[in-house]
């Protein structure tokens, strides 16, 4: 396949698997399964990629206890071993670039990156998510758009965030900060039971959009809240998951895809 926009000039695509086997896996666990086959990805990325890697129970050197990830996530932002990358969020239609999506990505001491799926639960259940939630912010504010990068940047949010005191107080000290529009900020969160079930953080969503900030659903149609959580909540921008849009090269699919958009857009949501 032809890949003319790599920095390297290479006109070929290249891919790296990870892949784990069940009988490796102590608990038995779905979702552990699909994380170690995700940190055997990462693996395959920071060799030599364009191969493929098989999670290792054994290895040494893999990063597999959670008080590991828990150690290194409490001095992340402080030895800079977190940074965000940005994905482009283009126009259908035209292809142009309007806006841009900050994903957070960790490394070790040794410079290997851990897999978002790994961390990302542990910074939750540890807490850390609430300091490294504030630097997302405040860094995604500052890299894209006080420097007239994009002209909206989306972060994601995690139930941890939503429920904390004062949030929206931080955000809006964050967007005085850095001279930020709060238009231009979007906040994603996932669709969920914890969402329409707990008050207080239905709250914190209403006093975000008081605020001005964009507030944005992810991953729509694969969570439980479903057509509650649109009928509930005036987003500004509903996502719809991707599996709907890899479904849509059949006729079923296309036309489920076609349905979930004019339902969304019926709800009044973008």
């Amino acid at each position: 396949i032809l890949h003319d926009q790599r920095p390297d000039r290479a006109r070929t695509i290249t891919v790296s698997v990870g892949a784990a086997f069940s009988a490796d896996i102590a608990d038995g666990k779905v979702e552990r399964l699909i994380t170690e086959a995700d940190r055997a990805l990462y693996s395959a990325k920071a060799g030599d990629r364009n191969c493929v890697r098989v999670f290792d129970k054994a290895d040494p050197e893999r990063l597999d206890e959670d008080e590991t990830v828990a150690a290194l996530l409490k001095t992340a932002i402080e030895q800079d071993r977190v940074a965000l990358v940005y994905q482009p969020i283009r126009c259908a239609r035209t292809d142009a670039v309007v806006a841009a999506e900050a994903l957070m990505r960790l490394k070790t001491q040794s410079g290997k990156f851990v897999s978002p799926a790994v961390f990302i639960p542990i910074a939750e259940q540890s807490g850390t998510i609430v300091d490294l939630g504030k630097w997302a912010i405040r860094q995604a504010c500052r890299e894209m758009i006080a420097t007239d990068l994009v002209e909206i940047v989306s972060v994601n949010l995690s139930a941890v965030q939503l429920k904390m005191p004062g949030f929206p107080l931080t955000v809006a000290a964050i967007l005085g900060e850095t001279g930020v529009n709060p238009r231009r900020l979007a906040l994603e969160i996932t669709e969920g039971r914890e969402i329409e079930s707990q008050p207080e953080i239905l709250k914190t969503i209403g006093e975000l959009k008081a605020l001005g900030v964009q507030i944005w659903l992810d991953d729509f149609g694969t969570g439980f809240a479903g057509l509650s959580c649109i009928r509930e909540i005036a987003f500004d921008m509903v996502k719809v998951d991707r599996s709907f849009l890899h479904a849509s090269h059949t006729p079923r699919g296309a036309a489920m895809l076609r349905d979930i958009i004019d339902l969304i857009n019926n709800a009044g949501h973008a």
